[in-house]
């Protein structure tokens, strides 16, 4: 009899099975987590770039994350960045980057990243990117006489660039300028004819006049010598160029007025 109440009380025992933890509330977009990941994938993108500008956190347009185990996160973000006005190989840090006004008809970035956080470390996995620029009918709309992106191998802009160095060269008792790539380049028709290029240069192992006798023998200098503020590679300052032709209707002579700036 006792062994049939044990039995009784036995079965009655209630099982107690573990409860699930809540998983937790997904981040949002404004979430301080959510903008710390996506400052360390924009550093990431520019970091890993090598031509064009410094990019700027526009907004995050998504975010996932999945959860990897104790303190170990996969994290999905989707990001719009807004162009700079830095070259991507400036020293200038990016908090001190003015980003492109929409007149200047500015580029766009729409970036998927995939980073993993482990005990609040993150580190980026992989990115894809891709550029675009503003509409031109939206920016003609707003300013009607603003210059528009050319492309970069435009005849106009090549012409340009060279006319530039070659005048710069034939003038400098310095090192012979060579260069290293076109950055951006607008062309205006209207109310002047205005070509401006945005080009990266860097300083080679002769002076202007020795390279006026044998310019292929001139080669970059070594990246701490050629470089003129620091950077990650031969970079001088960019230099912008805005070229202006007007035509006499008289002589039908194209005037050359240039101006060169220095960012």
């Amino acid at each position: 009899m006792k062994a049939l109440v044990a039995l009784i009380l036995l079965v009655q025992l209630p099982i107690h099975k573990a409860v699930p933890a809540a998983p937790p509330a997904p981040l949002g977009c404004d979430d301080p987590e959510s903008e710390a990941a996506a400052e360390v994938a924009v550093s990431y993108i520019n970091g890993h770039s090598q031509h064009g500008y410094k990019f700027a956190l526009n907004r995050i347009e998504n975010i996932r994350v999945l959860p990897q185990g104790l303190n170990n996160d996969i994290i999905f973000l989707e990001l719009d960045l807004l162009e700079t006005t830095c070259p991507i190989l400036s020293p200038t840090p990016l908090a001190n980057c003015t980003v492109r006004s929409f007149t200047e008809h500015a580029v766009e970035g729409d970036c998927d990243v995939k980073l993993q956080r482990v005990d609040g470390m993150l580190s980026v996995l992989a990115s894809k990117c891709h550029s675009h620029a503003d509409s031109s009918e939206d920016v003609l709309q707003l300013c009607p006489d603003c210059p528009l992106l050319a492309s970069l191998n435009n005849t106009e802009v090549l012409t340009t660039v060279t006319a530039a160095l070659n005048d710069h060269n034939s003038k400098t008792a310095d090192a012979y300028l060579r260069l290293l790539e076109i950055g951006r380049a607008k062309i205006q028709y209207h109310p002047a004819h205005v070509v401006s290029v945005e080009f990266a240069v860097a300083a080679t192992n002769c002076s202007a006049e020795v390279a006026k006798v044998n310019v292929e023998a001139c080669q970059l200098l070594p990246e701490d010598q050629s470089v003129s503020r620091g950077g990650k590679a031969p970079y001088c300052d960019v230099l912008t160029l805005v070229q202006e032709l007007y035509e006499d209707e008289s002589t039908r002579v194209v005037y050359h007025h240039y101006m060169l700036f220095k960012i």
